[in-house]
C-alpha cells in the first residue's frame, strides 16, 4: 500500500492507431521530454483483426518497450464477434476475450508485466448492473482473462466504468473476479465530463471501501483522467492535473500528450468537441503550458508554480484596494515591460494571459517576485469571452496587447488567427460595451494593415530601400495611406482595428489605436516569425545562421520598448482627447534600419558575423516601412528617446544576462 503523503506514479494515457508512426516517436520524445516513463495504451481487439492489425503491433509494441513500461489495455469487441455489430458489444461466447489474450502475451509478452482487462458496456448509467445480462457476460469475459493472465504470469488491472466505478468494482468482487486482480482502475474527468464532482479522496474512498468489504488489497489506480481546453482554459488543466496528483491513488495515468486528430477515429466521429482537446500538445504541434513546465521541471515544476493556481482579487488588489490596470497579453513582452513600469509607479496590474509563448511564463514569475500583491495574474484566453468580461469589469483601464502575432502562423492557421485577434478583441469590446462606466482602452494594431505598400516607389541605395518620394523619405509612411489588409494576419488585426475605431464612434468607447512598427527590447524572446530584432541577436550569441527572407535590404523603423509604454501611458492619460483616433507608432526616421545593416552592426557586438542562409520573399512582406508618429507627437508631445544603437546594446546585454543566468540554472540542475 501506497503511503498516503507520497506521489503517485506518473503516466499518460495515449491511444494509438494503426498508420500512426510517426506520432508514435513523437509520443516517446515527449514522454522523455517530461520524464514520464509509463505508458498506457490501447489494444483494439478489432484493429488485430483488420487488415495489418497484427503487423502493426508487432512494430508498436517493441518501440514502445524500449522507451517506457507499457500498460496495454485490452478493449474493443470485433463487431463479426459481439452480441451486437458495435465495439463495446459483449462478445458472444466470453471466452474469446481470454483466447485474444493469450495470443497477444504468447507474441508479445516480454514487452510488458501488467495487463488491462476493459472492454465495457456501452454507457453504464443506463443499464441496471444487477440485472442486466451485457453486465454478467462482462463479469464472466473479464474474470476468465483476469484469470489466464495470471497463470502467464502477468499482472491485471480491473478497467472502469467511468462513473459506476464502485457499482462496477462490487459487482466483480460479488462475481469472484477480484481474486485474479492485482490493481482495479478508476477514471474520471472533473470539469469536463463530471460537473458534479465531490473531489478524487471521495471517490477512490468508495471503491476501497467496496474493496475492504470483500477482503481485496488490490491496488487503486486512477486509470484515465484529464481536462479539456476546448475553452482555452489552461490554467484549469493545470489545477485539475495538481490535484489529481494529490489524490491517494498508487498510479496515474492522464490523458494525453497529444490533443485528438478528428481524422482518425475508432467508431463513428465524435460529436463532442471537449474530447479533442484533452492533450498537452495542441493538433497543430504546439506545446500547452502543461507540456511546457513538466519539460521544465517535471511534477515539482507545475507544484511549484504556485501563481498558477490563484485567480485574481474578485474586487481589487489586496495591495492597494484599487482597481488594477488590464493588460491582456501582460506576461508577453511589450505586456510585461508595461506591468513594470505601472508596478514601479504603485498601481496594481492585472495580468491577463494564455502563456501560449514560450518564455512568458518567466516575465510573469519575474514581475510577481519583484512586485508582490501588485500584480494578479489570470491565465486565461481572451477566446474565453467570460472570463475576459469578468476580468474587465475590475479594471481601471485596458491595454489590449494579447494577440497572434505572427503572418506566418497565420498563413497555416487561418481560422485560429482570426479567432484570437478579431473575434477575441470583439469579445472585449462587447465586455466594455455592456459595461455603466466602461474603462479606457489601448490597442496596439500593426503597420501591416497597410499591407505590402507596392504602391510605394523605392530604389536601392545601398543595403536598403528608400522610398523615390521625398516627402516619404522625409518622414515615412501616415494615417492617411490606405488600408490594404494583406494575409489573414493583416486581415485578423485590420479587422480589430477597425472593430476598435467604430465602437468608439458608435458606442462611445473611450479607444485609442496605435498601428506599430518595429518594438524591441528586454524580455523580448524574439523568434523568426516575430521580434525579429531579439530573434537576431539570440542566434548570434549562440553561433546560429539566420535566415533572410528576401534580399535583406527591407526597411523598417524600430522603437525601443521603454518609449513605447510612455506612448502608451500618455494615451490613457490624454483619453478624452484622443478617444476614436489612430495614430502609426515607431522609431521614425531616425531609428531605421535594413536587416543587413542590422547584421553589421550584430557582429561588431559579438566579434563575428553570424551566418546567413537565404529564403524566398514571404506574403505580404514589406519591402519599406517607417512610421510617420507626427501625429500623436503633435498630440501629446511624444517621440523617442532611445536611439536605435544604444537601445539595440542594451538589449544585447540583457539578453546575455537572462541566457547566462538560465545556462546557470540549467547547470545546478544537472549537478
Amino acid at each position: 500500500m501506497r503511503c498516503v503523503s507520497s506521489r503517485p506514479t506518473f503516466g499518460i494515457l495515449e491511444w494509438l492507431r494503426p498508420g500512426e508512426e510517426e506520432r508514435v516517436e513523437q509520443l516517446l520524445a515527449d514522454l522523455k521530454a517530461i520524464g514520464v516513463s509509463e505508458l498506457r495504451t490501447g489494444i483494439s481487439w478489432a484493429d488485430w483483426h483488420d487488415v495489418g492489425g497484427e503487423d502493426w503491433y508487432a512494430w508498436l509494441l517493441p518501440r514502445l518497450a524500449r522507451e517506457v513500461s507499457v500498460l496495454p489495455c485490452f478493449h474493443y469487441t470485433p463487431p463479426t464477434l459481439g452480441i451486437v455489430p458495435h465495439s463495446c458489444s459483449p462478445p458472444r461466447d466470453p471466452k474469446q476475450y481470454a483466447d485474444f489474450l493469450d495470443v497477444f502475451i504468447t507474441r508479445f509478452g516480454e514487452h510488458f508485466e501488467w495487463v488491462e482487462l476493459w472492454n465495457k458496456p456501452k454507457n453504464p448509467l443506463e443499464w441496471d448492473t444487477t440485472l442486466d445480462p451485457n453486465w454478467l457476460i462482462f463479469c464472466q469475459m473479464v474474470g476468465g482473462a483476469a484469470h489466464w493472465a495470471q497463470k502467464r504470469g502477468k499482472k491485471t488491472v480491473l478497467g472502469a466504468s467511468g462513473p459506476m466505478d464502485a457499482q462496477w468494482v462490487g459487482l466483480m468482487c460479488d462475481r469472484g473476479v477480484l481474486r485474479y486482480i492485482d490493481a482495479v482502475g478508476i477514471h474520471g474527468y472533473p470539469g469536463t465530463f463530471e460537473f458534479w464532482w465531490d473531489g478524487w479522496n471521495s471517490k477512490i474512498a468508495r471503491v476501497r471501501n467496496v474493496l475492504l468489504q470483500h477482503g481485496s488489497n488490490a491496488e487503486i489506480w486512477i486509470t484515465e483522467t484529464g481536462y479539456s481546453t476546448w475553452r482555452h482554459d489552461e490554467q484549469a488543466q493545470i489545477a485539475a492535473f495538481t490535484r489529481v496528483m494529490a489524490a491517494p491513488a498508487e498510479r496515474v495515468y492522464w490523458s494525453a500528450a497529444h490533443n485528438r486528430n478528428p481524422s482518425m477515429e475508432m467508431d463513428a466521429p465524435a460529436v463532442d468537441e471537449r474530447e479533442f482537446h484533452l492533450g498537452m500538445r495542441r493538433t497543430d504541434g504546439s506545446e500547452k503550458l502543461l507540456m511546457r513546465l513538466l519539460r521544465q521541471g517535471g511534477v515539482e515544476a507545475v507544484d511549484n508554480t504556485p501563481w498558477l493556481h490563484q485567480q485574481p482579487s474578485p474586487a481589487t488588489s489586496v495591495a492597494t484596494r484599487r482597481k488594477p490596470v488590464l493588460i491582456t497579453g501582460g506576461s508577453g513582452f511589450l505586456g510585461c515591460n508595461l506591468a513594470n513600469r505601472l508596478c514601479r509607479e504603485g498601481e496594481p496590474v492585472l495580468l491577463y494571459d494564455n502563456l501560449s509563448r514560450a518564455g512568458v511564463e518567466q516575465n510573469a514569475e519575474w514581475l510577481r517576485e519583484t512586485y508582490g500583491d501588485l500584480v494578479q495574474v489570470q491565465v486565461a484566453d481572451i477566446r474565453d469571452a467570460q472570463t475576459l468580461g469578468e476580468a474587465a469589469q475590475l479594471s481601471s483601464a485596458v491595454f489590449h496587447l494579447a494577440a497572434q502575432v505572427a503572418v506566418t502562423s497565420s498563413l497555416t492557421g487561418p481560422i485560429s488567427d482570426f479567432e484570437i485577434n478579431a473575434r477575441g478583441t470583439l469579445n472585449l469590446m462587447e465586455a466594455l460595451r455592456g459595461m455603466s462606466n466602461p474603462p479606457p482602452l489601448v490597442f496596439t494594431s500593426t503597420n501591416k494593415v497597410y499591407g505590402s505598400l507596392d504602391q510605394v516607389a523605392l530604389r536601392l541605395n545601398g543595403e536598403r530601400y528608400e522610398p523615390d518620394a521625398s516627402e516619404i523619405r522625409a518622414s515615412g509612411i501616415n494615417e492617411n495611406q490606405p488600408l490594404d489588409f494583406y494575409s489573414p494576419y493583416g486581415c485578423s488585426k485590420g479587422a480589430a482595428d477597425q472593430y476598435i475605431l467604430d465602437y468608439a464612434r458608435t458606442f462611445g468607447l473611450a479607444a485609442v489605436v496605435f498601428r506599430m512598427s518595429c518594438i524591441y527590447g528586454p524580455h523580448q524572446f524574439g523568434t523568426e516569425d516575430q521580434g525579429w530584432v531579439a530573434h537576431f541577436l539570440i542566434q548570434a550569441m549562440k553561433g546560429r545562421p539566420i535566415t533572410l527572407y528576401g534580399d535583406g535590404k527591407q526597411v523598417r523603423d524600430v522603437l525601443f520598448v521603454e518609449d513605447l509604454v510612455d506612448a502608451l501611458l500618455l494615451a490613457r492619460k490624454n483619453i478624452r482627447t484622443l478617444s476614436g483616433q489612430v495614430f502609426n507608432l515607431g522609431g521614425g526616421t531616425e531609428n531605421t534600419t535594413s536587416l543587413l545593416e542590422l547584421l553589421t552592426w550584430i557582429a561588431e557586438l559579438n566579434g563575428k558575423k553570424p551566418a546567413i542562409s537565404w529564403g524566398n520573399w514571404r506574403p505580404g512582406d514589406q519591402r519599406y516601412y517607417v512610421s510617420d508618429f507626427s501625429k500623436f507627437q503633435t498630440a501629446t508631445g511624444w517621440k523617442p528617446q532611445v536611439e536605435m544603437r544604444e537601445g539595440v546594446e542594451r538589449l544585447h546585454a540583457w539578453l546575455r544576462e537572462f541566457h547566462c543566468a538560465a545556462a546557470s540554472q540549467e547547470s545546478l540542475a544537472t549537478a
